[in-house]
């Protein structure tokens, strides 16, 4: 976004239950009265293409495993540019106040991030593993806080990085040297966890994120705009430093972050050079630059340097809304399709962009694999979220991509990453091989077909419905079958919720002709088999739909308290099933983008009774009606320990005390700016089995919540009359304390505690200064499971 302005300059001059709608989407259902006929067409006997598994990846800062069937994991984004593997510090560029801290790691364990990485991948069975090498030129010295512009690169604040270290590797790290080695840090990874052919090692590395994008993101490290000569020798001499140490890892590179780096590097600073090396090789755009360069080094190295092409891609069409959103997929593999942007007035010499991208690959170095290492096509408050995605994983299919990593964790989205890898729950999937599979409009539903290689008894056919408003009567036609097809399932994503429901059972299958009726506004998984009894013992949805109870809250100030969190009731915590958060996010300052992080806080109990303090995250982006979905599905994280020692452990509990209260913990800005965030209305959402009736209670949107449990105490200032527990020097011990200790911790520059604060809040006596378990020793004093914080 930052360059669309210069480049399409450039571009000129060459040429109860809820009853209100949802964030303005019609309620629909699967009514098919005025709903319209759709014939869809799959050729069993048509071309197959096999299907990359690691297309249906996520990355590891913006999705949790445990919330989605992932099949990789890619661990990068703008923290990783600047990533110093010796400490695990990292700096958050313009993205946070150019930030040196813990955040991604507060371990003193070198490589701590990769192997957190490699046992959240063994956790949820995700078998490949690619991480993020350091290439900008300096990585954090310090875990210090802000750097200003008069500390940047090279100054204290910062580590210099060699590429390769022409000299013995270290077993430990020199912290005191002033320089990272990325050879030695890739010798530490094989060392510790194994190669790239070990479950628990490794399988790719790429080649930094975004260069194009380090003189703004990380402008105090790399000032200057990325050349093409320095891109091409980095990449060149990493990824030989990387082959040379495991030769069968899988290097990918440039992860460039969009059309315009494909097309021209960076099209305001480097114009000149670009024209100039374009004319002298005949190169259509900068894409076919870097695999000439990799392709010739390569050749001369004796060895294949890239493995993978990779690049990101954000949807420039779908920031308009659900409709174009809904078409946006179209671009990457339809010829003659126009979108509603930039792309689409500007450059459609290179639509679509996959098959354009795949001749540049066979052009300059046939043989290497594509890789989207982030992308997202938004809508991830809606169905729109979920039918682009599952639009945009049969298109990675259909065009042959080999590695996809989605950036982003909002619930509709992964839904539809799920509709391909869990579809019922039980590890259901979309078939290995591709098979032909077409609509007669892809403006109203997209579809792709898919069997498992050498066994045609069951086929899976994604099918979307792009109408807002009306269903859709599908007749899937499976031509050419040598198998006759005599039952089906139909699983979908519609309306209101993420959820994929198991909405039909089709037991009268005809002629291998299945009769689908899809909701509006849907994206489904139809599962055809050859067996009449293939889903006998299943329920649908209607079979099983469970009794919904909303409360919404719209008088936020009567349930603000006096700390300004916002504490919402909880009427029957065992049947709670999700929150939903709308929320303006302002900025003063007149950011172009802003967030507002935030998290619902709680205390609960354990099965065994053991009570502790957590939460869950979320977040609200810059708008006037910004909506998060913060689930609960009795699973909540216990956090204990610190550094090295630190252990999280997913136990099922159940809220105490009858509240949760949403905080704002951080926020960050275009312009660096503090945006506001004003909360709009809150949804309580209760799910009960069919049959069981919600429970009865009198809470209206008015309902007043009483504080937090608090504990007078008497501060009179000193070490010698220490007011155990009271952090915020306030005259009482309450959650608010122990939440002040774990928020200082996470962002110190932002949450700051006075000294008689520090030494009220240091009660865990096992270990010196304000640590989580001081915030863990207060939770448990207030919950009465210990006595004393003296």
């Amino acid at each position: 976004m930052k360059k669309t302005a210069a480049f399409i300059a450039a571009c000129v001059v060459s040429g109860c239950t809820m009853t209100a709608p949802l964030n303005g989407i019609p309620r629909n259902t699967a009514n098919a009265a005025g709903g319209y006929d759709m014939n869809v067409t799959v050729d069993l006997k048509g071309e197959r293409k096999e299907i990359s598994p690691l297309i249906y990846g996520v990355n590891q800062y913006t999705a949790d495993l445990k919330d989605v069937t992932a099949t990789a994991v890619r661990q990068g984004g703008n923290r990783m540019t600047a990533y110093n593997w010796e400490t695990n510090a990292s700096n958050a560029g313009s993205d946070w106040k150019h930030s040196s801290d813990n955040n991604l790691s507060d371990s003193s364990d070198p490589a701590d991030c990769v192997q957190v990485l490699s046992k959240q991948a063994a956790k949820y069975n995700v078998n490949y593993k690619l991480t993020t090498l350091q290439l900008a030129g300096y990585v954090s010295a310090d875990k210090d806080g802000t750097v200003t512009e008069e500390e940047k690169a090279p100054s204290k604040r910062w580590n210099k990085v060699v590429l390769t270290k022409n000299a013995p590797f270290a077993d430990t790290p020199d912290l005191d040297d002033g320089v990272v080695y990325m050879d030695e840090y890739v010798n530490y990874i094989i060392n510790k966890l194994g190669d790239s052919q070990s479950a628990t090692g490794i399988q790719g590395y790429s080649l930094d994120n975004e260069p194009v994008l380090w003189n703004d993101t990380h402008s105090r490290m790399h000032p200057e705009p990325v050349t093409i000569e320095e891109l091409g020798s980095k990449s060149i001499e990493m990824a030989k430093a990387v082959k040379k140490l495991d030769p069968k890892a899988e290097v990918f590179g440039p992860a460039l972050y969009g059309y315009t780096a494909f097309d021209h590097l960076d099209d305001d600073e480097q114009h000149d050079e670009w024209e100039k090396i374009k004319s002298e090789n005949n190169y259509h755009w900068y894409l076919d630059c870097y695999l000439d360069q990799m392709h010739k080094a390569s050749e001369e190295s004796g060895t294949r340097l890239l493995d993978v092409l990779d690049i990101h891609y954000y949807s420039e069409s779908a920031r308009n809304g659900i409709e174009d959103r809904l078409q946006s997929v179209r671009t990457l593999y339809e010829k003659g399709f126009s979108e509603n942007s930039w792309i689409g007035q500007w450059c459609m010499e290179n639509v679509p962009i996959l098959p354009t991208i795949q001749k540049s690959i066979d052009t300059y170095y046939p043989g290497t694999k594509l890789g989207i290492s982030e992308y997202n096509f938004g809508g991830g408050d809606n169905a729109s979220g979920t039918i682009a995605q599952a639009e945009a994983l049969g298109c990675y299919a259909d065009q042959g991509v080999y590695f996809a990593t989605l950036w982003g964790g909002e619930p509709y989205i992964l839904s539809g990453i799920d509709l391909y890898t869990n579809y019922d729950g039980k590890g259901g999937s979309f078939g290995d091989t591709l098979i032909p599979a077409s609509t007669e409009d892809v403006s109203k539903s997209s579809t792709y077909a898919a069997v498992d290689a050498d066994d045609d008894s069951e086929v899976t056919v994604m099918i979307t419905n792009k109408d807002l408003n009306s269903s859709e009567n599908a007749v899937i036609d499976l031509k050419n079958a040598d198998k006759t097809y005599k039952s089906a399932a139909v699983y979908a994503v519609y309306g209101d919720t993420e959820e994929i429901r198991l909405i039909d059972i089709i037991k009268d299958v005809e002629d291998n002709k299945v009769k689908a009726e899809l909701p509006a506004f849907s994206a489904a998984m139809v599962v055809v088999s050859d067996k009449a009894d293939a889903f006998d013992g299943l329920k649908t949805y209607s079979e099983s739909k469970p009794e919904v109870k909303t409360v919404e809250i719209t008088d936020i100030e009567s349930i603000t308290n006096d700390k300004g969190f916002v504490v919402v009731p909880i009427e029957d915590a065992e049947h709670l099933s999700k929150i939903i958060i709308n929320g303006s996010v302002t900025s003063p300052a007149g950011s172009s983008w802003g967030t507002a992080g935030c998290a619902v806080c709680m205390n609960v109990k354990a099965k065994d009774g053991t009570g502790f303090w957590t939460y869950k995250s979320y977040s609200l982006s810059l708008g006037s009606n910004s909506t998060a979905t913060v689930k609960f599905d009795g699973i909540f994280t216990k956090e204990t320990g610190e550094g090295e020692e630190k252990v999280k452990e997913d136990l099922e509990a159940t809220i105490i005390e009858g509240k949760v209260e949403l905080q704002q913990w951080w926020d960050a800005s275009e312009k660096e700016d503090h945006v506001e965030l004003k909360y709009n209305n809150i949804q309580v959402v209760y799910e009960y089995p069919q049959g069981e009736a919600p429970k009865e209670t009198t809470t209206t949107t008015t309902t007043t919540v009483t504080s937090t449990t608090t504990t007078t105490v008497t501060t009179t200032g000193g070490d010698k009359d220490t007011a155990y527990g009271d952090a915020n020097c306030d005259g009482t011990v309450e959650l608010a304390d122990a939440i002040l200790i774990m928020q200082s911790l996470a962002n110190p520059n932002k949450y700051t505690i006075t000294e008689q604060g520090r030494i009220n809040g240091d009660v865990d006596k096992t270990t010196k200064g304000l640590t989580s378990g001081d915030a863990l020793r207060i939770q448990e004093f207030l919950l009465h499971i210990i006595d004393s914080l003296s």
